[in-house]
């Protein structure tokens, strides 16, 4: 074998059989081009870990129909940084650091030098020769070549870098085995003495090549083939997905402005789940330099691991192990609105922020349109996804969707331009992002944050008499619970602790937005029978909608109870920072219950009740049933009275409380006259002294 003379001594092209230069005869030719790298870094098992740069390349193509080699292409790369070849390495490697440091070519030279050798000799892809590569394992591609491109800004890599056939797995499958997964031990297996050679990568490149004639030899056809994932596929993930526990990682430090996509370069090589990239947001909504990433094997993700303090520009980025619940906990979501936004035929989605609360979609619409570039959201008015809190109010957030990247790139072009006196931030989002704004939106924790500076009005949460009292500490606290769990899966759980509860003694707990807290009291027939039930069922699992969550089952008084339930000491539904009474909220509503319609035991013996006009002033407050029955004959609407401190225009929402039996409706559903239920009921005020 000898170099050819018009080339540098650091290539080496060797011809060693004549390559036909008939394109037409070459059509229906299968060839296999046997690909080999080395790092100025770890080698072997290791390799691409430590995220050293190529310094070496070789490519040796065999005509599959003939069984011969038709050339090896021998390349030594330039690296950027010629210091960090120390001596140990070189005596494994047995490379030649002179040739590596005088080289002409960077790596992205050395590929374009490679692809035009494939168009001279008539081997290229393009011209519909079919070259597949071979690589002892998917290091080499996966690990190495694809993660040092992006780093290098190489725009694009050949289509024949992006497929593979992986020789252990295709030894692994003629040969029914899966002891063998390396070069010597394949040898060994079909009795193969070992070549004789110092160099490094021209040894194994010379026992891939046996190893191939020899399967070859022996009927094998190189058929499963490994596709690289070139682009991130969107994709949407709902909390009933079942994820494989081993295959998602969390990575941190990444910079603010990072997007999913950045995010998929940086395990560039690796293949990704649609819609596996999920961005972690801060309590404030804001990408807080974390990220979920599904893998789709769990070999991908140990190679994911690998990367542990690889860099994205001068941040270096830290991989650790996560699992599928923390994936679902940040890229889950059962939102139907934004299920069917996301179902839009759109590739980008982009996020709004700091929207004017009062902005609708025909402001957004023009928000995109106008200037000397339109941009076209994807389905018009419709295709505006506003994000709001359980009340109704608007957060600032909207996503839309456009059709291309160009689309979308000139649409980003009007961040911070300003709708009406805001101005307007703009950033590329992901269906995972969507799906966590909008459960944190609906999220009772982070909207107790807005409630900061609304006062609470004095309204008893409960008529006193419907609840126990004393320090008898005859009830369990139940927490944890499902949201969707209700009495009869309750009481599944305590199993036969269930028959020592009395009497409409199951307390559901739900939130000032009318939403279930997870939360429940329960009154039992005795101590020694709330002991137990605390003492064998605390932090047992429940299993639900084939789900399971531990759930704490504490014993409590009474007094305990009843402390938390009319909102005398601060619990978790209740901001720390507020005095802890009810909450009210400012929406409105039409329909009342007149008192006359009442039953006695349907309210409380002492309740502050005004059943004046606005023109007066008095109070009726404290009265008892009996004088507030007569005080309605000229006068049958139930209104809150007018407090120093609160808007006269509200609605008190008291934390809806549901016994057992839980009454046949709705805790959101108005009463109407003459439709009273006969089971006890927390009884609920609404209406304001200005609307009548």
């Amino acid at each position: 074998m000898s170099s050819s003379s018009s080339l540098p001594s650091t290539t080496t092209i060797v011809p060693l059989a004549n390559v036909e230069t008939n394109t037409k005869t070459n059509n229906n030719k299968q060839y296999l081009c046997l690909f080999y790298v080395i790092t100025a870094g770890l080698l072997d098992e290791n390799m691409g870990s430590d995220e050293q740069e190529i310094i070496e390349m070789i490519h040796l193509i065999i005509d599959v129909d003939e069984k011969k080699t038709v050339a090896l292409f021998r390349q030594y790369v330039r690296p950027i940084y010629t210091d960090v070849i120390n001596d140990e390495y070189k005596e494994k490697s047995g490379i030649d650091e002179e040739l590596v440091v005088l080289s002409e070519l960077d790596l992205d030279g050395a590929l374009r030098k490679f692809d035009s050798f494939l168009h001279e000799h008539y081997l290229h892809p393009d011209l519909g020769i079919k070259l597949t590569f071979i690589c002892e394992n998917c290091l080499h591609l996966r690990q190495c070549l694809h993660p040092e491109s992006v780093k290098k800004s190489i725009i694009s890599l050949p289509s024949y870098y992006w497929s593979y056939f992986d020789l252990r797995l295709e030894f692994e499958h003629m040969y029914k085995t899966c002891e063998h997964n390396n070069l010597n031990s394949m040898l060994e297996k079909l009795n193969i003495s070992p070549i004789s050679e110092n160099d490094y990568c021209m040894r194994h490149i010379k026992h891939m090549e046996l190893i191939v004639y020899q399967m070859l030899n022996d009927g094998h056809h190189f058929e499963k083939l490994e596709c690289i994932m070139s682009n991130l596929k969107q994709g949407i993930c709902t909390l009933e997905d079942n994820i494989e526990e081993s295959t998602v990682i969390r990575a941190r430090g990444l910079p603010w402005q990072c997007t999913d996509q950045d995010v998929a370069k940086f395990f560039r090589g690796l293949d990704i789940e649609k819609g596996g990239v999920a961005l972690c947001l801060s309590s404030q909504g804001r990408r807080n330099g974390e990220a979920l990433v599904r893998f789709s094997t769990v070999e991908h993700r140990e190679l994911a691991l690998r990367r542990h303090k690889h860099h994205i520009g001068q941040r270096y980025i830290e991989v650790y192990k996560a699992s599928g619940r923390d994936f679902l906990n940040v890229a889950g979501g059962s939102n139907s609105e934004a299920h069917t936004f996301l179902q839009r035929d759109g590739q980008v989605i982009i996020r709004l922020r700091g929207l004017p609360f009062d902005a609708n979609s025909k402001d957004v619409i023009e928000f995109f349109t106008r200037g000397d570039q339109p941009n076209n959201i994807v389905d018009g008015e419709q295709g505006v996804l506003f994000v709001h809190y359980p009340d109704g109010r608007s957060t600032g957030d909207a996503f839309v969707m456009f059709k291309t990247e160009n689309e979308a790139s000139q649409a980003l072009l009007k961040h911070k331009e300003t709708m009406g006196t805001r101005y307007i931030e703009l950033f590329r989002s992901t269906t995972a992002e969507v799906q966590q704004v909008f459960r944190r939106s609906q999220d009772p924790k982070n909207f107790q944050t807005s409630l900061k500076d609304i006062p609470f009005a004095p309204l008893p949460m409960l008529p006193p008499e419907m609840l126990t009292g004393g320090n008898k500490k005859d009830c369990i606290r139940v927490r944890n619970l499902p949201i969707e769990c209700g009495i009869e899966q309750i009481l599944e759980f305590l199993g036969v602790h269930s028959q020592h509860i009395v009497a409409h003694g199951v307390h559901m707990v739900y939130n000032s937005h009318g939403q279930p807290s997870g939360e429940a009291f329960i009154q039992m027939n005795s101590e020694g029978a709330s002991f137990n039930a605390a003492t064998h069922k605390n932090n047992r699992y429940m299993f639900y909608n084939g789900k399971k969550r531990y759930i704490e089952v504490l014993q409590c008084s009474g007094e305990d109870m009843n402390h938390i339930l009319l909102g005398l000491v601060p619990s978790n539904l209740i901001p720390t920072n507020i005095q802890p009474q009810t909450i009210y909220s400012s929406h409105r509503t039409t329909s009342v219950l007149p008192v006359s319609t009442l039953q006695p035991q349907m309210y409380p013996s002492t309740i502050p009740i005004s059943l004046t006009t606005p023109s007066q002033s008095s109070t009726i407050s404290n009265m008892p049933h009996s004088s507030i029955q007569s005080s309605t004959s000229s006068t049958s609407l139930v209104s809150v009275p007018t407090m120093n401190g609160f808007h006269p225009n509200t609605t008190y929402y008291p934390m809806q409380i549901f016994y057992y039996p839980t009454p046949p409706m709705s805790q959101s559903i108005y009463l109407q006259t003459g439709q009273m239920p006969t089971t006890p009921m927390t009884l609920v005020l609404r209406g304001d002294t200005g609307q009548y």
